[in-house]
């Protein structure tokens, strides 16, 4: 009798320790995933708020220095950081869903007999792109848009982030939140994925032994640089649905969208605001790829995950 006992043991105990080494990854990356996304914000906040500005623009010939001209006008340099709340709350969260996603699945695609490493990172980054757009990144970043629209049109309707909340439910309903979903999901699937599939390339290109910081910081600045040009147009049409706030949407669909901006303003507006956004997901990816890695160590060794 006491052998079947301890047959049935056996299996339960390294079931449990499996199942725990698993939820100890993802603390870690979900942790080490929302460190990440807070340093990056207080440090690339500003050019986001350039950007989005210069995007919903209807001023012919915008630029960004003229944006960033206009916002200290109007506001001084605390219009920099007009909705910061919102911003680091979306951009910390998206990190530690990202890169907690991105882990789960990866670690499903691996075992698909065939699928290189590359198209295994690429799926697993849009996959955890499509993640984030969906559970965080439309909802906040409708709300951070509407927030930096305000200082363009100066009506404060957004004056804060349970306000600005409490207005869009009011006027548009819980799926005022998620107004330029399409937009949003494409831009995160496709950026997510392609920075996922070139950051290993680009690391394994320029790690020494031992590795260096600076190495994950310039390959992240790389994979960041390649998205953005890949992906803008997608992210001005995404700007302007977001920044749609009457009964009367000028934007139905991102297609539709993107058609209308070029008849109307010409092909280069589907670039406004490309300066910033490049500098600012440059710098953003380079210090979100090495802040990981570091918070994923410090984590890691503190707490034995």
């Amino acid at each position: 009798m006491a052998a079947p006992a301890a047959e049935t043991t056996v299996p339960d105990v390294v079931s449990t320790k499996a199942e725990a080494k698993k939820k100890s990854h993802w603390a870690v990356s979900f942790l080490a995933g929302f460190a990440s996304g807070a340093t990056e914000v207080c440090v690339t906040m500003p050019l986001d708020t350039v950007k989005t500005y210069t995007q919903v623009s209807r001023t012919p010939g915008m630029t960004p220095s003229m944006a960033a001209k206009d916002i200290y006008k109007l506001k001084g340099l605390p219009g920099f950081y007009f909705g910061l709340p919102a911003v680091m709350l979306q951009v910390a969260g998206k990190g530690a869903i990202r890169f907690t996603a991105y882990e789960q699945f990866k670690s499903a695609l691996q075992v698909t007999p065939g699928v290189p490493n590359a198209s295994v990172d690429f799926l697993a980054g849009v996959g955890a792109g499509f993640v984030e757009a969906f559970v965080w990144t439309t909802p906040t970043e409708r709300l951070k848009v509407l927030r930096q629209n305000d200082i363009k049109t100066g009506l404060n309707r957004y004056s804060s982030l349970v306000g600005s909340v409490q207005t869009v439910a009011r006027d548009h309903g819980i799926r005022g939140l998620y107004a330029g979903i399409g937009a949003t999901g494409i831009r995160q699937a496709s950026g997510v994925g392609v920075r996922f599939a070139l950051y290993g390339k680009v690391k394994s290109a320029l790690t020494t032994d031992p590795p260096q910081m600076w190495q994950s910081a310039l390959a992240g600045g790389i994979t960041g640089c390649v998205s953005t040009i890949l992906n803008h147009p997608i992210d001005v049409i995404k700007s302007r649905i977001e920044a749609q706030d009457g009964a009367v949407k000028e934007y139905t669909s991102s297609l539709a969208g993107l058609r209308t901006i070029a008849q109307q303003e010409g092909f280069l507006a589907l670039y406004k605001g490309l300066a910033p956004r490049l500098m600012k997901i440059s710098i953003g990816q380079a210090i979100t790829f090495s802040a990981y890695e570091f918070y994923s160590d410090v984590i890691s060794n503190a707490t034995g995950l």
